[in-house]
């Protein structure tokens, strides 16, 4: 199945906005901002996200996991 770009760029844009709001949240709280911690921020909002929320909370984190990797 490929899928065209107009049809990936919302969901990419609705990943960076989850991200987005994980820094703004960390940075609110005072907390430190690394990857570690907006990926424990985000994988702690996977618990109480509905599916549709948590699949692209699953892609935010994988994206951060990966950009660590290289």
């Amino acid at each position: 199945m490929q899928f065209s770009e107009s049809e990936i760029q919302p969901l990419w844009d609705e990943v960076a906005r989850i991200i987005g709001e994980g820094v703004i949240e960390l940075r609110h709280r005072g907390e430190p901002l690394t990857a570690d911690s907006l990926i424990d921020y985000l994988e702690h909002k996977l618990s109480t996200a509905g599916v549709q929320q948590r699949i692209l909370i699953g892609a935010a984190v994988n994206l951060l996991k990966a950009d660590r990797r290289s």
